[in-house]
């Protein structure tokens, strides 16, 4: 049995009444309320009041169902958590490869220019500042970007980052591609339209994911 399995986790179950059998054979139509300190607490069918049972003491089939709910809590949780976190864009290659690599989420690589490019503004106006792709993002994207708005800037970012702007080339702005966290290329997104609003661009990342799974 898993340690934290045995902790003091309580989590709410909300799962239908189920037969749960003791080791002994005995039966209960109860529903599972919680899991804590070793016990699980069921409320059986008609009643109100919360039973404790020594998860020890139940069948392998009950013991396999609680951690099976346990393990589907906690991967929850880390989604939640994940989901919840402060979008930042990464001007470190390597550190967003790394962040991709623990999230197992895809890079977004964005060259953008937005202090004398007017289609990176439209970008950021219309798609990546809006709501809904942040939302997005959260769950689904580590950023990366090469900010050229100085344009000496950008001309030592290529020099520092040769076979990275090699393997990722770049002729216009804004220029998108969708990297996996090994940084193998899945896609790219060339430009910008007025007409397009966060759905669409989150359809074209989400065609190079599928596209990517199935390679």
């Amino acid at each position: 049995m898993k340690a934290w399995l045995m902790g003091a986790l309580a989590l709410c179950a909300a799962a239908d009444a189920r037969t749960w059998t003791s080791a002994d054979g005995k039966t209960v139509e109860a529903e599972m309320v919680r899991v804590m300190d070793g016990k699980v607490y069921l409320r059986p069918d008609g009643t109100t009041k919360l039973y404790p049972f020594e998860i020890s003491d139940l069948s392998s089939a009950d013991r396999a169902f609680i951690e099976q709910r346990n393990a589907d809590e906690a991967e929850r949780l880390r989604k939640l958590e994940r989901n919840a976190r402060d979008m930042a864009w990464h001007t470190d290659f390597a550190k967003a490869k790394a962040e991709a690599a623990e999230l197992g989420y895809p890079i977004l690589f964005l060259y953008t220019a937005p202090s004398w490019c007017g289609w990176c503004r439209v970008l950021d106006e219309n798609v990546l500042g809006q709501s809904e792709f942040e939302d997005y993002a959260r769950g689904n994207l580590v950023y990366y970007i090469a900010d050229f708005s100085d344009r000496d800037e950008g001309e030592r970012w290529k020099k520092e980052n040769a076979q990275l702007h090699e393997d990722f080339p770049c002729s216009g702005f804004p220029c998108a591609y969708l990297v996996s966290a090994e940084g193998k290329r899945l896609g790219r997104i060339g430009g910008a339209e007025e007409e397009w609003g966060p759905s669409d661009y989150i359809a074209k990342l989400e065609k190079f994911k599928k596209r990517g799974a199935k390679r």
